[in-house]
């Protein structure tokens, strides 16, 4: 996945702002193009309103209009001084679903949003656009958190051994950007993986056996035996992607394990690999990748499947 094409929403909020930094980190690092969209909302007017009213309405949005359209050319101007080919895009419609409609018309390999704040309270709430971008990108999703700028130096790989984790190893990878465009002064390219393992359920039972006749560390070493020849299998299967490959299993429920971890090691993204091509227009994530993008202390690229953007021809629910 050659990053040729990236679009970022830009509504010239604090998280907008921030994930408009990172993409254009991004954008420079693989010379890809940038597009910014700014969504016009399609709002009705209110009911009745008198002639007066509606002047001043008139007024009031004119005015916002201009001041929005002097920072987004300030903005894109500043892009394209630092050599990055940028455009701005000013579709009428839901952010979220023209920003998935501008990923699709230009071919677009990741959409990146931003979201709310990444301590507290805050840092649950995924926000509107993002959750809808999510559900109808046809592509990688960037969900920003925290500061922006640069390229990622830490990212940090969920994997459960499926198809879907495994393409999202080689997904982040690439975004990592070339090897000749490493920053200068960091570290060997590497990635962390985690694989969360938990105990078959109703092996608790065997200790009721009695240690003596059944020992429950039987099944325990059973189930880390298999997880870590699968981890050893992945990253052999891996080998030319050009970067360190480093893995831990660690039992506990999944998301829990993976914002833990992401957490203790100061990762700066976390990928999370989905389906995409379940036949509802919501398009279910699935509830791991779900609590993962909501609780992570840290940005995360959610990797669809190769069939993700295909929900709209679905019933919608």
């Amino acid at each position: 996945m050659a990053l040729t094409t990236i679009v970022v929403g830009c509504d010239l909020s604090p998280p907008s702002d921030a994930a408009l930094d990172r993409a254009a980190a991004l954008a420079a690092a693989h010379r890809a193009r940038l597009v910014l969209v700014h969504a016009l909302a399609d709002e009705p007017p209110p009911g009745q309103p008198d002639n007066a009213l509606a002047a001043k309405l008139g007024e009031v949005s004119a005015a916002v209009r201009a001041a929005e359209a002097v920072r987004l050319a300030d903005k894109l101007t500043a892009l394209q001084q630092r050599g990055i080919a940028a455009e701005l895009a000013g579709p009428v419609g839901p952010p979220g679903e023209v920003l998935a409609q501008i990923a699709s018309a230009h071919d677009a390999e990741l959409v990146v949003v931003g979201t709310h704040g990444h301590t507290g309270l805050a840092r649950f709430l995924l926000g509107s656009v993002a959750s809808a971008t999510l559900r109808h990108a046809p592509c990688d999703v960037l969900v920003c958190r925290g500061p922006g700028g640069g390229v990622f130096q830490r990212p940090l790989v969920a994997t459960d051994f499926s198809a879907a984790a495994t393409r999202a190893i080689g997904h982040v990878a690439e975004l990592l950007g070339p090897r000749d465009n490493a920053t200068p002064g960091a570290s060997s390219r590497s990635i962390d993986l985690v694989h969360a393992w938990q105990l078959p359920t109703g092996s608790w039972g065997a200790t009721l056996l009695g240690q003596a006749r059944f020992p429950w560390s039987t099944v325990r070493d059973a189930v880390l035996s298999s997880a870590k020849g699968q981890l050893d299998r992945l990253v052999a299967s891996q080998a030319n992607l050009g970067v360190e490959l480093r893995g831990e299993l660690i039992q506990g429920p999944p998301a829990s394990v993976v914002t833990a971890a992401a957490e203790r090691g100061g990762h700066d993204v976390i990928a999370v690999g989905t389906h995409g091509h379940r036949g509802f227009r919501r398009l279910l994530l699935g509830s791991v990748a779900e609590d993962v993008i909501r609780h992570a202390p840290c940005s995360v690229l959610v990797v669809h499947g190769e069939h993700a953007g295909e929900t709209a021809r679905f019933r919608k629910v």
